[in-house]
């Protein structure tokens, strides 16, 4: 058809229109970006839910980003063959310590979730996937810091919480205790009252490609299980690993860095 380059480029323009997290539009406004009638503006948007590119927003007549973004997204930052091996040992992971189970890689200067396995309590971590949060707060940012596949935050350490470290000889000391024993352990540091444990994913050749964390809220997951949970994370950090190879973390934060 004539019409169906105008109409991608068109579909694209909606797409990288969305440049903040929970962004949302309505029909009106894609058609004042697009300069159309509301009637194509309408038939634009329907083709993309179809797609899961676009899903109307709870209670309004409004869209957001779809899941199929996030996916096409995640599988671009991760890498299929990734995603894929980790989710056997992620879940079996998650049904031995009764809590989430997350893997993040590095996605610019900060943490990125690229999967997850929810626990099967009521209460839990929010879901993760495709958010970003800072190095220094988290688990599984100290293991990307600990073990080469991130620099030291530049700038000043934000403090989310009373117990997040904001020193930085404080925080490199942590990062060596990280690698002597091989997993991290973040304790109210990004949020009040969630603890969580990570432990690294090593390709064959020695990389860190990702982290993997197991979290919960600390009256569930206290200071008493934290040896024993970091410990089932390790196992599941080296099966992940000995089944990728070298070039499937090729888009995981670059080089081996100097701490």
């Amino acid at each position: 058809m004539s019409n169906t380059p105008q109409s991608v480029e068109r579909a694209l323009r909606i797409l990288l229109s969305f440049d903040a997290e929970g962004q949302d539009v309505s029909v009106g406004e894609i058609a004042s970006l697009l300069d159309v009638h509301k009637s194509t503006a309408s038939r634009l948007t329907a083709s993309l839910r179809r797609h899961g590119l676009l899903e109307r927003t709870p209670g309004a007549d409004r869209f957001w980003l779809g899941p199929e973004v996030a996916r096409l997204g995640l599988l671009a930052l991760a890498g299929r063959d990734l995603l894929e091996v980790a989710r056997a040992p992620m879940e079996a992971l998650a049904a031995t310590t009764g809590e989430t189970v997350a893997l993040a890689i590095l996605d610019g200067r900060e943490l990125t979730t690229v999967a997850q396995v929810d626990t099967t309590h009521v209460v839990g971590p929010r879901p993760w996937i495709g958010h970003s949060t800072p190095l220094h707060a988290t688990s599984d940012g100290k293991i990307l810091l600990a073990f080469g596949a991130a620099p030291l935050p530049e700038g000043r350490l934000v403090a989310l919480t009373p117990r997040t470290l904001t020193s930085r000889p404080r925080l490199r000391r942590e990062l060596a205790r990280i690698r002597e024993r091989g997993w991290a352990e973040a304790d109210g540091e990004l949020e009040e009252g969630l603890r969580g444990v990570s432990a690294p994913v090593l390709d064959p050749g020695g990389r860190c490609l990702a982290a993997l964390s197991v979290s919960g809220p600390v009256y569930r997951f206290t200071s008493e299980r934290v040896t024993e949970v970091a410990r089932a994370c390790l196992e599941a950090a080296v099966r992940i690993g000995s089944q990728v190879t070298p070039t499937d973390g090729a888009l995981l934060g670059g080089e081996a860095r100097t701490r």
